[in-house]
């Protein structure tokens, strides 16, 4: 009867190529994952704000976080009515009867303490949202069923 030889190598050819293919696709999914879970976009701005109502009166209190430039949008829905102006346009008109902007400073922005307020002219049993949209990222700031 003849002897079995044990050759000298710790691992045959054909399982150190498999291992070697397991670590790279393994290192390759790894890779992807980080990669595709990465956002590239630009984040929406991290706020605070209240809205509530006092009467017909609808307010927007800007309470924290980061300021809202002049292109963000506010939109106030009455019924089926919408009413939209940009911070920048409310900030610079002080001769509107339904919109009312509460500057504490004036560098056109949105800041802390600052309030929007909109005069309804309906009735105060409407249905009446309020929406702030930042353009920039197009995404809802705030979005609000007042009532």
């Amino acid at each position: 009867m003849a002897k079995k030889m044990r050759s000298k190598q710790a691992v045959s050819e054909v399982l150190g190529i498999v291992v070697l293919l397991g670590i790279t696709i393994a290192l390759f999914g790894l890779l992807n994952y980080i990669v595709f879970s990465f956002s590239f976009e630009t984040p929406a701005p991290s706020v605070n704000l209240i809205g509530s109502m006092d009467g017909k009166i609808i307010i927007l209190e800007h309470n924290g976080g980061e300021s809202l430039d002049g292109n963000t949008d506010v939109i106030i829905t009455i019924d089926n009515t919408p009413y939209q102006k940009s911070v920048r346009d409310l900030i610079n008109d002080t001769n509107s009867d339904e919109w009312e902007f509460e500057k504490i400073n004036n560098d056109y922005k949105w800041n802390f303490g600052e309030t929007i307020k909109f005069t309804s002219s309906g009735s105060t049993t409407s249905y009446i949202q309020a929406i702030v949209r930042d353009p920039s990222t197009n995404t809802l700031i705030l979005s609000v069923v007042l009532q």
